[in-house]
């Protein structure tokens, strides 16, 4: 956005300049169209003006040769004849000015060729000598009738030159006063725009400048990510095959920054000898298929000759010169390498241990139990042989043996079943809770009919789970339920559930939206103090003396196992005489 941006301000203003360039352009050719237009009108005004002095002349000639005539008529003197006489070559030579002031224009070319005439006419009157006085008195009449007409033709060509140079003086007037407002105008217009460059460069200007601190910035705070990320960054030229290292990537070499140049040369001279084809082939894919493979690699330092595991990606950029250059990132994953190494090594010894547990289950579920059915099979041959010679001492003696044995038999087999419920296969399936709660029931319908019990449940939600370890735990909370019952009370054990969001339960510590079905388990029976509420899901825990209440304390950790294996979660509330709750939360799986 920020390369956009000045661009933007680029192209901004390279569009001022040139629109002042043309302002410019634009003004010169008005101005030079303005002044070559006032040249024009002032030649023609010059030229109305030079038609009307020739035709005042003119006037006045014909003038001077009627008075020069007149005299000579009356005094008969010749001295009148020079006026006369200079009048008419003066006349002619206005004529000759005004066919060259009026040339191309034809209307006043007909009414000049008319004044023309009339002078022509005019001098015609002109006469030396008359033969009668009648003669004298017509050619006199006739002579002023064609004056009037000549000086009513040259006053209205005058009049009409007077009309068109004020008309022109007004045009002359009119362009003369609006040029420098044009000009004013145009150059206002020009230094605005460039004004407004001007504001632009420097906001440009002082944009580049915060730029380049903020680059500053960034590159020094990229220098210490990569110190402290161990990584470093590189730009490999693909046309001349050279690189560039940031200071971090040399560090990481064993070098000063920028002690060298960097070249693919004294780079494979860092690769272990081992891993040297490993990026020699990454190079070569890279200007094969234009894509550079993410490799692990192992490097020797320059300064310590220490072997160091690094990590390389990078991918091909092209420049907006065309340039094709590849900006990769070498991080250093030594720790890592190291740390994953450990693991695998704890890993085996996992699966050593796993091994190992596998072997003692073998011998609890057989060997344990083969000497533990001999001593149970002995005690009860010398019950049935010598019993009637047994001292109540010994008979008592052997009823504890009976009992100790029966506990370890359940120990083991609780033990058993916890080992399967870790080790069983977790293949998920959908499970009707229905199902689940009617096969529980049949399996502790001795416990069941013994206490008299009640197990409520109806339309309880089909869930993803593993169905037989689903019965198990179904099993142990109801057979929890039948052990902590009041003796002078039917047991009544009510099972529910309903679809919650993780929203609306913190305690399932489930940010998401996820949903669950929830299982509620309510008994009346002797409940506990809340503060066991997580203490009776704990391995061989009991709340109670094993001679209260039977049991090895593995039941509840084994409902705790199960729910973990279904990813949910299981808690207890209860109250002493008022009964327990137990509510198991199991993920909805997409």
């Amino acid at each position: 956005m920020l390369k956009t941006q000045l661009f933007s301000s680029i192209n901004f203003i390279r569009a001022v300049f040139l629109i002042a360039f043309f302002i410019l352009i634009f003004l010169a050719s008005v101005t030079y169209r303005h002044i070559k237009e006032l040249d024009k009108i002032t030649d023609s005004i010059i030229k109305t003006y030079e038609i009307s002095i020739e035709l005042g002349q003119l006037i006045s000639h014909i003038k001077d040769a009627e008075t020069g005539h007149r005299g000579y008529i009356i005094t008969n003197d010749s001295l009148y004849l020079e006026p006369f006489t200079s009048a008419r070559r003066k006349i002619n030579h206005s004529f000759q000015s005004l066919n060259n002031l009026i040339n191309g224009d034809s209307i006043k070319e007909q009414k000049l060729h008319r004044i023309y005439d009339l002078v022509d006419k005019r001098f015609s009157y002109f006469k030396n000598n008359f033969s009668n006085k009648e003669e004298f008195n017509r050619d006199f009449r006739d002579g002023k009738i064609v004056m009037d007409v000549l000086r009513n033709e040259i006053n209205t060509m005058l009049s009409t030159e007077n009309k068109l140079l004020n008309l022109k003086g007004k045009l002359y007037k009119y362009n003369n006063s609006n040029t420098p407002l044009i000009i004013f105008s145009t150059f206002l217009i020009s230094i605005l725009i460039l004004g407004l460059g001007y504001l632009q460069i420097i906001k440009n200007y002082k944009d580049l400048m915060n730029q380049n601190i903020r680059l500053r910035i960034f590159d020094e705070s990229s220098k210490q990510a990569e110190i402290l990320g161990k990584y470093g960054s590189w730009l490999f030229n693909i046309e001349d095959k050279t690189f560039n290292y940031s200071d971090n990537k040399f560090r990481l070499l064993g070098s000063e920054p920028q002690s060298y140049l960097p070249t693919f040369e004294n780079l494979l001279d860092n690769i272990h000898p081992e891993d040297k084809e490993i990026l020699a082939d990454a190079f070569e894919q890279m200007e094969k298929d234009e894509s550079f493979p993410l490799i692990r690699y192992r490097i020797i330092k320059k300064d310590t000759l220490e072997i160091r595991h690094f990590r390389t990606t990078a991918k091909i950029f092209i420049d907006r010169l065309e340039n094709k250059n590849i900006i990769g990132t070498t991080q250093d994953i030594t720790e890592d390498y190291n740390k994953t190494q450990l693991i695998k090594l704890r890993n085996n010894e996992l699966e050593q241990n796993n091994k190992e547990l596998t072997e003692f289950n073998h011998v609890a579920s057989h060997d344990l139990q083969e000497p533990l059915r001999k001593i149970q099979t002995f005690i009860s041959r010398i019950e049935d042989r010598e019993k009637e010679t047994l001292s109540a001492t010994t008979k008592g003696y052997f009823e504890k043996i009976q009992e100790a044995s029966n506990r370890m038999r359940i120990l083991i087999d609780d033990l058993l079943q916890y080992s399967r419920t870790n080790r069983s296969e977790k293949k998920f399936e959908i499970t009707d809770l229905n199902t689940v709660a009617n096969n529980a029931i049949i399996e502790l319908s001795e416990n069941i009919a013994e206490k008299k019990a009640q197990i409520n449940f109806e339309n309880l939600h089909k869930v993803d789970g593993i169905s037989f370890q689903l019965e198990q735990l179904f099993i142990n909370i109801i057979s929890n339920s039948l052990k902590y019952s009041k003796p002078d009370e039917p047991t009544v054990v009510t099972i529910t559930t309903k679809k919650v969001k993780s929203s609306k339960y913190p305690k399932l510590k489930d940010n998401s939206k996820r949903e669950y079905i929830k299982i509620t388990f309510k008994d009346n029976g002797l409940g506990f103090e809340q503060k066991y509420a997580e203490k009776i899901f704990l391995l061989f825990n009991r709340l109670h003396a094993k001679n209260e209440f039977p049991g090895t304390g593995v039941g509840l950790a084994i409902c705790k196992k199960i729910v973990e294996n279904h990813k949910g979660c299981i808690f207890a509330k209860g109250k002493p005489n008022e009964g327990a709750t137990f509510e198991v939360y199991l993920p909805i799986l997409n």
